[in-house]
């Protein structure tokens, strides 16, 4: 009422307040409406604050409880060796359950299933996609599968490489062809985690395989646990970059042994990735035949980082042969990298060639004397 009366006896609405009936009505304004308002709102989120964590709570036990019969009826059905038909009734029964009502608990089995799949050797894999398909988890990830966005389509792939159900890999194989990477990328890890270890997938894959991908096929490949692929040495020759890297990384994973012809046919091809790949795996396997056809290479390699792997190699293989040449090359070359790389090489086959070098240009070796102290001490500054 107070307001009221005040807002009539406004004499003039669009002339002069007087400031101390101003504050007047900002104070009327605080007391009865913008304090009262905010402690009812205060006292409303405070309600639903304490309404919220009760809630949670709540649905945390159930999901405990949820989460614990799972477990319990996945482990029975797992490893009590029922045949497929009482599997297929016990699942049923389990359909109807209270439990199996909550719209979440396919997605809860669905990754147990997984979970006990990929981290129990021994169970059965016919029985798991009996488990798989009963519960109707199959159409999930044919629904995911079908959808636009690639994330979706992506976990539908993993459903099945997880599951090793190889029997879908042609309705992944399309996808490999796929505008979107990442889509493309996770169709062909997928491929390869579905293979039957023959890998035949990779001996017709033109697509660039990056770096992460790269290390999640060789990872797959020694899960498996099986011996080098049968098609390596095709892989070799492959117009894939990509391939031939992941093949040398395979030779020097399973210390197979790398031939010269196949040495040499590699050093001189046109992708410099390829090239470092080769002369690292000659240092891994420490190829010793492979030293002249280095030394041979050296001038041609046109990557200044390859020069040094090949230098670094050189080191780890060479003999007197060896020294001899970086011996030569060493007053020749001006970049002080490959300089640095040389002495180094030079210092490991022989400790004792720099004790008393010495030239006539002093500047020249006043910098390899830096550097050989760089190559015997390398933490200093």
């Amino acid at each position: 009422m107070q307001i009221i009366s005040i807002l009539y006896s406004f004499k003039d609405i669009t002339g002069y307040v007087d400031k101390t009936f101003t504050a007047h009505f900002f104070y009327i304004f605080l007391k009865y409406l913008a304090i009262p308002f905010l402690i009812i709102v205060l006292l409303y989120f405070i309600v639903l604050l304490i309404l919220s964590r009760f809630y949670l709570d709540k649905l945390s036990i159930k999901k405990s409880d949820i989460d614990k019969s799972i477990n319990d009826f996945l482990t029975d059905l797992i490893f009590s060796n029922y045949s497929s038909e009482e599997t297929k009734l016990k699942i049923d029964e389990f359909k109807k359950s209270e439990i199996f009502q909550n719209k979440w608990c396919k997605h809860l089995i669905l990754n147990k299933l997984i979970h006990i799949k990929q981290n129990i050797k021994e169970v059965n894999q016919n029985l798991v996609l009996i488990i798989y398909k009963q519960f109707d988890l199959n159409l999930y990830s044919e629904k995911l599968i079908s959808r636009k966005k690639w994330y979706y389509k992506s976990l539908g792939f993993y459903h099945y490489q997880s599951l090793d159900y190889k029997i879908k890999k042609r309705h992944i194989k399309p996808y490999l062809s796929s505008k979107n990477r990442y889509l493309k990328s996770n169709a062909l890890i997928a491929l390869i985690a579905l293979s039957d270890e023959k890998f035949d997938i990779l001996n017709n894959y033109h697509k660039k395989i990056p770096n992460a991908d790269e290390l999640k096929i060789l990872d797959l490949i020694y899960q498996k646990e099986s011996v080098i692929p049968e098609s390596i040495n095709t892989w070799l020759e492959n117009s894939n970059s990509s391939i031939i890297i992941l093949a040398i990384k395979l030779i020097v994973r399973y210390r197979e042994p790398l031939t010269l012809s196949k040495i040499t046919y590699l050093l001189l091809h046109p992708d410099k990735n390829v090239r470092k790949e080769i002369i690292l795996a000659i240092r891994e396997l420490v190829v010793f035949d492979a030293n002249d056809i280095l030394i041979a290479h050296f001038k041609k390699e046109s990557d200044i980082r390859n020069k040094i792997s090949i230098l670094k190699t050189l080191g780890a293989i060479g003999g007197e042969r060896t020294k001899d040449f970086a011996t030569q090359i060493l007053f020749e070359e001006k970049n002080i990298d490959i300089k640095f790389e040389i002495i180094n090489c030079i210092n490991r086959i022989d400790k004792s060639y720099f004790n008393n070098f010495k030239i006539e240009d002093e500047d020249e070796n006043n910098l390899i004397n830096k550097i050989i102290l760089h190559v015997n001490n390398p933490y200093l500054n």
